[in-house]
């Protein structure tokens, strides 16, 4: 055999060890794209935590906050909005809250920002659908969810869940509203709330 045939053999033998090569490579990217996955999850879960910012809030006739000198930073929990048309868990409506006007009628858009308003929750999203429980079952329901979801981000984080909701509400939202809206978290196992106010410099 000829120094030229045994260069050419010799170029045959390393095209071969550098495909092997090459298989090798792809078995180790395919590891990498399973490890990419899993912390691609874990970022989402991240965000989606940063992002539930309760204190983003715009207000207008239908949500004004209350006025305090309170000054506690706010934490990570999940957000209850309460307006004077709404509850929303996480940005998401849940249900109605019911508004009549000083003449009895149904608040239209131009009604809302009288202090003369009456608010209330309906009975159908009661308990049992009586006026007189505190458990408002289509909000339980879905705090139920949300707690659920958090558990499961906070395990994934390896963090401990605290059960902290921040409550958003509307100044004229009566106190029994209130009375029934921390009940109904309570029994969620939220059982820190805090509420928004919107702080004023003390006198």
């Amino acid at each position: 055999m000829t120094e030229e045939n045994l260069g050419g053999h010799d170029e045959v033998v390393v095209k071969k060890k550098k495909k092997k090569s090459r298989g090798d490579d792809s078995e180790v990217v395919l590891n990498i794209n399973s490890i990419m996955d899993i912390m691609t999850i874990l970022l989402v879960f991240l965000m989606v935590s940063i992002t539930s910012d309760p204190l983003s809030i715009q207000q207008n006739e239908k949500l004004k906050l209350a006025k305090s000198t309170a000054d506690y930073p706010p934490e990570n929990s999940i957000p209850i909005t309460v307006s004077a048309a709404q509850i929303l868990v996480d940005r998401k409506p849940v249900l109605k809250v019911e508004c009549t006007t000083q003449t009895g009628q149904q608040c239209q858009d131009q009604d809302y920002g009288e202090k003369t308003n009456s608010y209330r929750i309906d009975k159908f999203h009661k308990k049992d659908q009586d006026d007189n429980q505190f458990l408002i079952q289509t909000l339980f329901k879905k705090l139920e969810e949300v707690v659920k979801m958090k558990k499961e981000e906070d395990e994934a984080m390896q963090q401990e869940f605290k059960g902290i909701a921040t409550v958003v509400v509307h100044s004229e939202i009566p106190f029994r509203i209130l009375q029934e809206i921390v009940y109904t978290a309570g029994m969620a196992e939220l059982s820190s709330l805090r509420f928004a106010v919107l702080k004023t410099s003390a006198r």
